[in-house]
């Protein structure tokens, strides 16, 4: 078994069989599997100079980038250590015959605190950037979001020159409030108003920088 940063290539046979029941089709043996344990928890940030506890996976905030290639088969183990239930849903993928991996409440079960769930899904003939947040409970203003981006396999040619460089960008609205009290004033049916600010890629103004050269492909 392969161990690359938080994601784990495990060999085929040993999954192949489980996956394949699940969906009710078989899959190629040629096709790689992408195994990621993901944490999710609450730390204390203050992008806009206010102290804030946000949600975060394996420590990250925004959580860490899901890099996969079309076709290829994914497994998430998301654990709850927040106290509260926790779901993900990824946004832009199709789930073609996997809809209850998709991780809205009515096709998943919320993963209830002190548990976890694995998700497993196949990014089939998708290739771009999307991303995923909590659905659940206005968690998504407190943070547990982050960026999904499909590669093309090497097989499948794309009409464009390789880029020099890859960059995610993730724009947010952020409530210096605590997610609850957010929540509790929509439930009082009151409107939550403007945003204290935007935090691009979890920073507040003027504090994510990229680098560029000019005539570059982006």
């Amino acid at each position: 078994m392969a161990f690359t940063g938080l994601a784990y290539i495990v060999p085929l046979a040993v999954i192949l069989a489980g996956f394949a029941l699940l969906n009710g089709r078989t899959v190629s043996a040629d096709v790689p599997f992408q195994y990621f344990d993901w944490t999710v928890s609450y730390a204390n940030i203050a992008p806009l100079g206010v102290n804030k506890q946000v949600i975060v996976i394996n420590n990250q905030f925004p959580g860490p980038e899901l890099e996969t290639v079309t076709n290829n088969i994914i497994s998430v183990n998301v654990h709850n250590n927040l106290d509260e239930p926790f779901l993900i849903t990824w946004h832009g993928i199709q789930q073609r015959r996997t809809s209850w991996q998709d991780g809205v409440q009515g096709t998943n079960c919320p993963i209830l605190p002190g548990q976890n769930w694995t998700y497993a899904f196949q990014a089939k003939d998708q290739i771009g950037s999307f991303f995923y947040y909590p659905s659940l409970l206005l968690q998504r203003l407190a943070g547990g979001y982050g960026g999904i981006r499909v590669l093309n396999r090497d097989v499948i040619a794309v009409p464009f020159a390789p880029p020099t460089d890859d960059f995610t960008l993730l724009i947010s609205d952020f409530y210096n409030r605590n997610h609850r009290d957010l929540r509790t004033s929509l439930d009082a049916g009151v409107l939550l108003g403007q945003p204290d600010g935007v935090v691009v890629n979890g920073r507040g103004p003027y504090q994510t920088v990229f680098t560029v050269q000019p005539g570059n492909f982006l």
